[in-house]
């Protein structure tokens, strides 16, 4: 039988509306990581380009290179701030990762037992403030209502539109149906638009600020209980989130936690954490 002859197919290449080279993209790779840690993979260059071409129509821009040549300029800075807003990734949801929160409530309770009237949480990578507030409600949960210590929880995140979002607090009736049973009536007020909005005595708990995690320094100046920085370390590379995990030392008190992602692990970081439950880290003790 006679071999068939191979056949060469020519390179697809997809019609976009904007230019958008591998050089585009290389650099847009080094503006994410230099500002946000984020690495970003090869795989991720449609993904890119879907996250940012509303805003080379916004400004009007013939290309990708022009977009990216306008964030090195100075008249870009501005944009940067919608630039890393793009690109960050916010999915989360009210009471995620459940098993953390009994872990949580009974690391408060041991606080308050031993003497503690304050109790200090902060969320490291708040988002549109589901985390926050499912902190918030279960740290109220653990205490009888005339038996409560002072809460304050400190939400961060990179992104200044999700930030507005938790401050309103306001959510759609599909995402607070994810609360445990009796909850949203208790800690939300139903809207006339069908939304519900979380009650001032909640929102009150919580202060919501931007945060570079991977900025040299942090505008923190004091200690918490429990640091939940969970989901966001897995978009660093390793120099950037032992960076990031040496940081959190000084600002947990001797016997806070840590909660981690569920697939995040930092045994490399022994020397500063180790692990206490699943996917919760404490203090490690420092060597002589």
């Amino acid at each position: 039988m006679d071999k068939l002859p191979a056949i060469h197919l020519p390179k697809i290449e997809f019609n976009r509306e904007f230019s958008f080279s591998e050089a585009d993209f290389e650099r847009i790779r080094k503006l994410i990581y230099r500002e946000a840690g984020i690495a970003l993979n090869p795989s991720k260059k449609d993904m890119v380009y879907g996250r940012l071409v509303r805003r080379i129509r916004e400004l009007k821009l013939a290309s990708f290179a022009a977009y990216v040549d306008l964030l090195e300029s100075y008249t870009g800075k501005r944009e940067f701030e919608q630039f890393v807003n793009a690109l960050t990734t916010n999915l989360t949801f009210f009471f995620r990762e459940e098993h953390h929160f009994p872990l949580l409530a009974e690391q408060l309770k041991q606080r308050v037992a031993a003497g503690e009237r304050e109790l200090t949480i902060w969320c490291a990578a708040a988002s549109t403030g589901e985390e926050p507030y499912s902190l918030a409600i279960a740290a109220l949960e653990a205490f009888p209502m005339g038996a409560r210590p002072t809460i304050s929880i400190l939400a961060t995140d990179l992104d200044t539109h999700v930030l507005e979002i938790g401050r309103k607090g306001v959510y759609s009736a599909d995402k607070v149906a994810r609360l445990p049973a009796g909850h949203a009536g208790k800690y939300f007020d139903k809207l006339p638009d069908g939304s519900f909005q979380a009650k001032p005595a909640l929102r009150s708990l919580i202060t919501f600020q931007r945060l570079n995690l991977v900025d040299t320094t942090w505008a923190v100046r004091r200690s918490f209980d429990a640091v939940f920085c969970r989901n966001v370390m897995i978009y660093f590379d390793r120099e950037t989130q032992f960076s990031v995990l040496k940081k959190f030392v000084p600002l947990l008190k001797p016997d806070g936690l840590l909660f981690v992602g569920h697939s995040e692990n930092f045994f490399f970081a022994s020397d500063y954490f180790r692990l206490r439950g699943k996917t919760v880290y404490e203090l490690a003790k420092r060597p002589a």
